[in-house]
């Protein structure tokens, strides 16, 4: 019996020795795991972070090259329109400003001309919308 005891304990203590070793090689590799993920999420933040600064860079570049061509055209525009004045007018555009000018202009009707009229136009239509309506039922 005492044999057996020895057995069992030593049985326990293999068992306990093995389950302390597994824990200590798990957490070993979860260790080297972590550190790996650690090394891989570290390299992913600094090719990022370059990313970053390239696109800054070019939007940067891009923003410089709009605002050089916004002040070349607003320089263009502030040229033309102040030497616009300065263009010598031409004999057709003389012309036809005198032409604009002798045609007569038709008048714009006032509201008081505006309602006669209407009401000259219901006078002459001797058809009203209930005949037409009534026609097309029958």
């Amino acid at each position: 019996m005492g044999l057996f005891i020895f057995f069992q304990v030593v049985f326990d203590l293999a068992v306990i020795g093995t389950a302390i070793w597994i824990y200590l090689n798990k957490k070993e590799l979860l260790t080297v795991s972590n550190q790996a993920d650690s090394q891989l999420l570290e390299e992913w933040k600094k090719s990022w972070e370059l990313e970053k600064e390239t696109q800054a860079q070019q939007l940067s570049l891009q923003l410089r090259s709009i605002r050089l061509l916004y002040e070349q055209t607003k320089k263009l525009v502030d040229e033309k329109v102040t030497n616009f004045s300065q263009f010598p007018v031409s004999q057709e555009e003389n012309e036809l400003k005198t032409l604009v000018s002798e045609k007569p202009q038709p008048a714009i009707p006032t509201l008081i001309e505006f309602e006669a009229q209407k009401e000259r136009l219901k006078q002459d239509s001797n058809l009203d919308l209930r005949s037409l309506l009534s026609d097309q039922l029958c």
